[in-house]
């Protein structure tokens, strides 16, 4: 498992992980798996907080809407989830379904409720004053830098095009700066979003100076993916590293993907800068609850303890969102 997280799975690695005894060999690999029986991630979920989750109302169709996943979530004894639009603000719907949640708790037909939370995505700009006056809506607890509208984004498609975080000579542009320290001065955390290393390392010295809390979406996903060094190096600055359960669990989407990558990044960076989330709600994956039970069992399974884990679903991402 040691050698296996990079820019790219090999065909070597590719034809291991299809091969016709893979089964077995992953139960010869991972002793622990026998003792993993559903139920339990219920200890680690109790507390915990999910701040990238994708639902409906959204510009595409979801698997669950807001208070479908918040149910979920309160009825599973979590902490609180955060939910993420590539273009928009989500925190005004975060506060209607807040009020829901704790009418329902009101009415004893949910034992316990759940934080709601959302965020806005900067997918038409990076622009200072629309996180301004986002951050003045109550439950604005995440800043999301360009996704599909991502230059970083776009060289990983071979195209010269998106929004652009920095300019030629790596230095960052001003209103960017000015966005993290925003979200700095307003407890608010921020995602990196889907860009590449060449733009990552600026923006993670930058956090680390205006004093930011960030985290690097999704690294090991294809479309921004980084190698372990690169993520490392990160790190090393302060910006927490993303295990999300995509990509660790295969899908539609990305069908060829290493389950043993995540854990690996794990035990190599440490589960003190790593930040755990399902970043699932796309209608071709299981639902962000059920998604985050199979992360969890496969992490226990592959080596990842408790302690880890309670760090990675509780402990950091309650700092990220200024909940600690």
């Amino acid at each position: 498992m040691a050698d296996h997280v990079g820019r790219i799975l090999t065909v070597d690695r590719v034809r291991e992980l299809n091969a016709k005894d893979w089964f077995y060999q992953i139960l010869k690999d991972s002793p622990r798996i026998h003792e993993i029986y559903p139920g339990i991630e219920d200890a680690i979920l109790e507390g915990a907080i999910d701040h990238h989750i994708h639902v409906y109302p959204d510009f595409v169709q979801r698997n669950q809407d807001m208070i479908q996943v918040a149910v979920e979530a309160a009825r599973a004894g979590m902490r609180s989830v955060c939910f993420k639009d590539h273009y928009n603000l989500t925190a005004g719907c975060a506060y209607l379904v807040q009020r829901q949640i704790d009418d329902m708790v009101t009415r004893e037909e949910l034992p316990r409720g759940v934080e709601v939370y959302g965020g806005i995505g900067l997918n038409f700009g990076m622009n200072p004053e629309a996180v301004r006056i986002a951050l003045q809506y109550p439950k604005c607890k995440m800043v999301w830098f360009p996704t599909f509208n991502s230059s970083g984004y776009y060289r990983a498609l071979g195209k010269e095009s998106g929004i652009n975080l920095v300019d030629k000579n790596r230095k960052i542009f001003p209103g960017v700066v000015k966005i993290m320290e925003l979200a700095a001065e307003g407890g608010t955390g921020v995602g990196f979003g889907h860009t590449d290393f060449h733009e990552l390392l600026p923006l993670a010295q930058a956090a680390k100076e205006v004093g930011a809390r960030a985290i690097l979406d999704h690294p090991l996903l294809e479309l921004n993916k980084l190698t372990l060094d690169e993520m490392k190096e990160l790190a090393d600055l302060g910006t927490y590293v993303g295990t999300y359960c995509q990509p660790m669990i295969p899908s539609m989407y990305q069908p060829v993907v290493d389950p043993f990558e995540t854990p690996r990044v794990v035990e190599a960076i440490g589960a003190e800068r790593c930040i755990a989330a399902s970043d699932f709600g796309q209608l071709l994956h299981v639902d962000a609850l059920a998604g985050m039970r199979i992360f969890i069992r496969a992490m226990l399974a592959f080596g990842i303890g408790e302690d880890a884990l309670e760090l990675m679903f509780k402990t950091n991402p309650a700092r990220l969102l200024y909940l600690d």
